[in-house]
């Protein structure tokens, strides 16, 4: 199966250039491909090839060439040793480690900040996202269960003030995207989890520091929130992984 073909065609750049016809083609030619690689169209480890793309896009190797570089300078894209070309990045342990801790270390500061000084932040939008968040798992809606978790932590983010944070999270932020969508393949082997329940209600505690105004329980809510949340991922990575590989193997 050619996966870049499902993946790419010349109708991706006319849209792209009516809906913005200011924007140039090597940002356009970027952007496709940094889709593809967030929503999960392109697995982990698949082989981008220039020369195809150009072919499947119907554009020159320069603008997919750049793209790529560009890609591989932010992380989404990497070499491999002894082999040539570029690869949709992998999802290693090391990997969800990092992200965790870079997770921790911004959430819990913009918690802090939020719960210093809450006249900033929408509390009963944050109150509802968090309400939404709890619901979704008892509906086992996974797919609207990650996409409340990060809509509720990018609103703490964002109503921090403070730009240094929320740039670096916006950084951080298409990587948490990518972990999500990732991981909806194995969040049903964690509907009986009791660590799963906790993780649902984790979003009110939150929420109510922040509402009282208490800074140190804001930011200890939010971390314990996050090492929830790299437990279980930590745990059910393996899961995942050996079921991806056994799939591509059959």
């Amino acid at each position: 199966m050619d996966v870049l073909a499902s993946c790419f065609n010349a109708e991706l750049i006319k849209q792209a250039a009516e809906n913005n016809p200011f924007i140039k083609l090597n940002d356009q030619v970027y952007r496709i491909i940094e889709q593809a690689i967030l929503t999960g169209k392109l697995s982990e480890g698949t082989k981008l090839s220039t020369v195809r793309i150009a072919e499947l896009l119907d554009v020159s190797r320069t603008p997919v060439s750049d793209a790529l570089e560009q890609l591989l300078s932010e992380g989404l894209v990497v070499s491999k040793p002894g082999r040539r070309g570029y690869f949709v990045f992998d999802i290693s342990h090391a990997s969800l480690e990092h992200l965790f801790m870079a997770r921790r270390a911004l959430e819990g500061t913009a918690s802090y900040i939020c719960a210093s000084t809450n006249i900033h932040v929408d509390l009963q939008q944050l109150r509802n996202l968090a309400v939404r968040f709890r619901d979704s798992f008892k509906t086992k809606d996974f797919a609207c269960f990650s996409q409340l978790d990060q809509d509720f932590h990018k609103l703490i983010l964002r109503s921090c003030g403070n730009p240094y944070l929320q740039n670096l999270y916006e950084r951080l932020n298409r990587f948490i995207r990518y972990y999500s969508v990732r991981s909806q393949e194995y969040l049903l082997f964690l509907k009986d989890e009791p660590a799963f329940a906790t993780l649902a209600c984790q979003h009110m505690s939150i929420y109510r520091a922040i509402e009282m105004g208490m800074p140190v329980m804001a930011e200890s809510a939010s971390n314990m929130h996050i090492e929830t949340c790299f437990n279980l991922s930590m745990r059910y990575h393996g899961i995942f992984g050996n079921i991806s590989h056994g799939t591509q193997n059959t």
